[in-house]
């Protein structure tokens, strides 16, 4: 084999590894583990807005759903 091609191997393969490395790095520092489903969600929910056509939708839809009645302890003590 010639030196050369060796060397260049050598330093092809160290890349890789430090790229890999830092690649890890970034990727530990990204993930993050939640105690609870509504953790996650609430998470989730603070870094992605409802779209203002949906939350229209959303709005007019329960505009026409009927109120509910209310609870019997109100309309027995008023």
């Amino acid at each position: 084999m010639n030196p050369e091609q060796t060397n260049l191997r050598q330093r092809q393969h160290a890349e890789q590894e430090q790229s890999s490395a830092q690649f890890q790095e970034t990727n530990q520092a990204q993930v993050k583990e939640f105690a609870t489903v509504d953790d996650l969600l609430r998470h989730d929910s603070e870094r992605n807005p409802v779209p203002h056509e949906v939350a229209d939708r959303l709005g007019r839809s329960l505009e026409n759903e009927p109120k509910p009645d209310q609870p019997w302890y109100k309309r027995l003590f008023g």
